[in-house]
């Protein structure tokens, strides 16, 4: 069966033969052992607090698995993969329920019946609508795959909406044709609050007798922070889009002007000098166009270079972090397993 759903997958997606594949012995233990996971929202629904971590040895791959079940039914999963191979998982679902993506270090992307649901870039996060009785999730490999998702019993994800909220239609018209969908038009960008919210979350030093309590509210408040995070993102793209020619082309020039710097990259009053407009302006309409101030957007791109750095597996940590502007290799270090939820040593021990 999940052979069958994957080859689907790939006929429907041509690009996928070129660009995806399975490692040879990967393929074979699939084969043996169909990696299909069945998941039922409903047993969770009248569950007690549960918190559980445990390492998975499966598909010449190792993966670390921290799960929690908090009142109401809501499960998270934080997961960190060591893979060499590309990789796919069936899930068979035995009612609706909503998927909560957080995209840490992963591309995940689902399919239904072959064809594209969604995908999450490094990053990123999208809510999804699985109502259909199969979905396929396919990743490509990357250096200690990271994501956390929450799963959420639709029941509970409305009485979460107002009559207002845009996602109550949305929702109710895939739930009406039993199909499966994104409740956000484009994956949005993490936030620093969502990120810090995780960090919080993975990295929790409480004791146990005040889990739950804990738990509880940080999930309530990070599934708070993205629904809001994707009400901003839409009205900065709203307004971004009504932004004259000439503001554009201004904030194209500053991104370019930091991208090219970033070993020093100018403060905002040296940018909104060279640039011929005031410091107000430029934090207003960069935010707008790009979705973060000028100072997340430096420590995106050096993130993601140091990334691309690391991978290449040829130059020690401490190297990188001096050459993107970091005097303190280990606030470079904290920089990045905020960024995508592992440390930079990870990223290059996987690429040796």
């Amino acid at each position: 069966m999940s052979s069958d759903s994957l080859e689907k997958v790939l006929s429907n997606n041509a690009h996928l033969r070129e660009s995806w594949s399975l490692d040879e012995q990967v393929e074979r233990e699939m084969a043996d052992t169909p990696p299909i996971y069945s998941f039922d929202i409903r047993t969770f629904m009248h569950h007690p607090f549960q918190f559980r971590k445990k390492s998975l040895k499966q598909y010449s791959s190792q993966m670390e698995v921290s799960e929690v079940v908090v009142p109401q039914g809501i499960h998270m999963m934080h997961g960190e993969l060591t893979s060499d191979s590309d990789g796919y998982i069936c899930i068979e679902n035995a009612v609706p329920y909503i998927h909560v993506f957080f995209a840490l270090n992963s591309d995940r992307q689902y399919y239904v019946d072959g064809n594209l649901l969604g995908n999450s870039s490094p990053g990123h996060v999208q809510c999804y609508l699985f109502a259909g009785p199969q979905i396929v999730g396919l990743w490509h490999h990357r250096p200690a795959e990271s994501f956390v998702e929450v799963n959420i019993p639709v029941s509970l994800f409305e009485s979460f909406l107002t009559q207002e909220s845009p996602f109550l239609a949305k929702l109710h018209m895939l739930l009406e044709s039993s199909r499966s969908g994104i409740l956000f038009d484009e994956s949005i960008l993490l936030s620093a609050q969502q990120k810090r919210i995780i960090a919080e979350l993975i990295d929790l030093e409480l004791d146990k007798e005040w889990k739950h309590l804990f738990f509880f509210g940080k999930i309530l408040e990070l599934l708070a922070r993205t629904f809001d995070q994707h009400k901003l993102s839409n009205r900065a793209h709203r307004t971004a889009n009504n932004m004259s020619s000439e503001m554009k082309k201004l904030m194209a020039r500053a991104k370019k002007i930091i991208e090219s710097r970033l070993t020093e990259p100018p403060s905002l009053s040296q940018l909104s000098a060279e640039l011929g407009t005031n410091e107000n302006y430029l934090k207003k309409y960069f935010k707008l166009c790009y979705g973060t101030t000028i100072y997340g957007y430096v420590t995106k791109v050096r993130m993601q270079k140091a990334r691309s750095l690391l991978a290449q597996g040829d130059r020690p940590v401490n190297e990188i972090s001096r050459f993107l502007g970091y005097n303190n290799p280990a606030h470079f270090s904290a920089s990045f397993k905020k960024h995508f939820g592992v440390k930079p040593k990870a990223i290059q021990r996987s690429s040796l």
